[in-house]
Formats: structure tokens, sequence, C-alpha cells
């Protein structure tokens, strides 16, 4: 007996719910890692002072929407407000050494 009837689709994936996490502060914290390392590791001639803002700037960019992804969709937990203060102190602690 044959029939045609057609394959059961797979379920759909769980769709993530949108949150912010820890993984939405990971990539600017990833970032800020060179410009300590710069301003240690150089003399802070021109070229690597333009290096170590380029990268606070994208840093901040980054941070600010981590903030938008915050603001619309909620946050997750404490992980993803700890990866949040790590970032913002760090942030902070390299912008006051770079000035």
């Amino acid at each position: 007996m044959r029939t045609d009837a057609p394959a059961p689709e797979p379920a759909p994936e769980p769709a993530s719910d949108g949150k912010a996490s820890e993984g939405t502060w990971g990539v600017p914290l990833v970032l800020v890692i060179p410009v300590p390392l710069i301003r240690y590791l150089s003399d802070l001639s021109t070229p690597w002072l333009v290096t170590a803002w380029s990268l606070l700037a994208l840093v901040a960019v980054l941070t600010v929407a981590g903030w938008v992804s915050v603001v619309r969709h909620g946050r997750r937990g404490a992980k993803g407000w700890g990866t949040c203060l790590l970032l913002h102190v760090s942030l902070a602690v390299q912008v006051t050494a770079l000035v």
C-alpha cells in the first residue's frame, strides 16, 4: 500500500528571545584588550595613539549597540550584567589612561 502523504516538516528551532546576555558585551570587551597593550608596549607615538583611539571608538559604538539591544529586548541575567560592568569599567579605565 502506497500513500503519497507529504513528509512531516521538522520542528522549528526554538527562537532566541533576543534578550541581551554576556555575548552582547563580549565583542567590545575583546576589542578593548589591545588598548592597554598598545599603551604599555609602545612609546605612544602618533600611529599607536590613533590605533588606540580608533579601537576605543569602535568599542564605544558597539557598547551603544549593546545598550540599544538591552533597551529594546531586555536583559537576560546576572552573567550579562557582570560582563556589562566589566566592559564599562575597562572602557572607563582605558579612556582615562589615554587622556
